[in-house]
């Protein structure tokens, strides 16, 4: 297949390398990160070792998909400006967060957007090179439920590629389930500073805000009552993993807490739900993000 990963941080750099194994993948990202891909290749340490060559420039000819991975709060600019450039294609989010499906099908429509999770743990270490410190499953569905051509295709050639990949006709529940993993790893590992496998020790508290989020969860009509067990699992599999959001307050970036604990507040509100352990968090990681410690 013919693939673009847009938005190449640590996790699309992942994508864009273990594709180009098998496919056709052009790498879409940084200026800085490309240009060092370009040069040396995309080196990845860890999990997957080795020098990778996804393409870095666009020969004008047409791909089949636009693997997602921009930052949430960016969603909307980059789905315009990918389609300015490469022209109205079929969107995959593998994107952190909520309503990341719906910001895509504002501007594609939805009959273009195929909704994803995935828990592969990259670290960003370099322009050019990242460190694949946890394995993952990932999950791709249409956002009708329907099972495809083109979601068995996609899927076929993520696994062909090492990507373990499976099909689900509930995306949104699956999308809604990893927002409630990300609402306890994310915001604790970054308040503690720590790696994913330090935060095992907070078991009880890690249940509280999974709790919290199954009960949303609910209320907007998705069970997802494993979503405890599916988080302990995750932290024991991405132990010696760094969480994309300690990465960006380390590095003085804005987070995605906004679109995790921030949206499940939200989604609380309208439900008469008060979502105390969300609305903490959200608030102590802005802190965080305001005074880049």
């Amino acid at each position: 297949m013919k693939f673009i990963v847009y938005g190449a941080g640590a996790l699309g750099s992942l994508f864009a390398a273990l594709l180009s194994k098998k496919h056709d993948v052009l790498i879409v990202g940084r200026e800085k990160h490309v240009e060092a891909i370009e040069k040396n290749g995309l080196i990845v340490e860890g999990l997957s070792n080795g020098i990778f060559h996804p393409k870095t420039r666009w020969d004008g000819s047409r791909y089949e998909l636009i693997i997602l991975t921009t930052k949430a709060y960016d969603t909307k600019k980059a789905v315009e400006e990918a389609v300015e450039r490469f022209g109205k294609l079929p969107f995959l989010s593998l994107q952190n967060g909520l309503n990341n499906e719906e910001e895509i099908a504002s501007i594609v429509g939805y009959e273009n957007v195929i909704g994803g999770i995935t828990n592969h743990g990259v670290t960003f270490i370099d322009y050019g090179k990242i460190r694949h410190a946890g394995y993952g499953e990932t999950v791709i569905g249409e956002m009708d439920g329907k099972i495809s051509n083109r979601i068995r295709k996609i899927a076929k050639a993520f696994n062909e590629a090492g990507i373990e990949t499976r099909i689900s006709k509930k995306i949104k529940e699956e999308i809604w389930r990893k927002v409630v993993i990300n609402s306890a790893i994310n915001p604790l590992t970054t308040i503690f500073k720590c790696k994913n496998g330090a935060i095992m020790k907070y078991k009880s508290l890690i249940r509280e805000i999974c709790d919290e989020g199954i009960r949303i969860a609910r209320k907007e009509g998705y069970v997802i009552d494993d979503a405890f067990k599916k988080t302990m699992e995750i932290i024991e599999k991405t132990a010696d993993n760094y969480s994309s959001m300690l990465q960006d307050v380390m590095n003085g970036k804005r987070t995605e807490i906004e679109e995790i604990n921030g949206a499940i507040a939200n989604a609380g509100e309208k439900h008469g739900i008060k979502a105390c352990y969300n609305i903490v968090l959200t608030k102590i990681i802005k802190e965080m993000e305001n005074v880049g410690t």
